[in-house]
C-alpha cells in the first residue's frame, strides 16, 4: 500500500505525523506547568508553602 501511494503522500504522513507529535508534548507540558502553578497557588493561599 506505501508504495502505491506514492513517496509525496509517505512524506505527508510522516510530516502531519511529526508536527501533531511534537505539537502534543508542547501542549501537555504548557498545561502540566500550569497545573503546579495552580497547585503553587493555591499552597500559597492556604498558608502551606512560604511566598515568594
Amino acid at each position: 500500500m506505501l508504495v502505491a501511494a506514492g513517496t509525496a503522500v509517505v512524506d505527508a504522513v510522516i510530516l502531519v505525523s511529526t508536527i501533531v507529535a511534537v505539537g502534543g508534548m508542547i501542549w501537555f507540558a504548557w498545561w502540566f506547568l500550569r497545573a503546579g502553578k495552580r497547585y503553587d497557588e493555591r499552597g500559597r493561599a492556604a498558608g502551606r508553602r512560604p511566598p515568594g
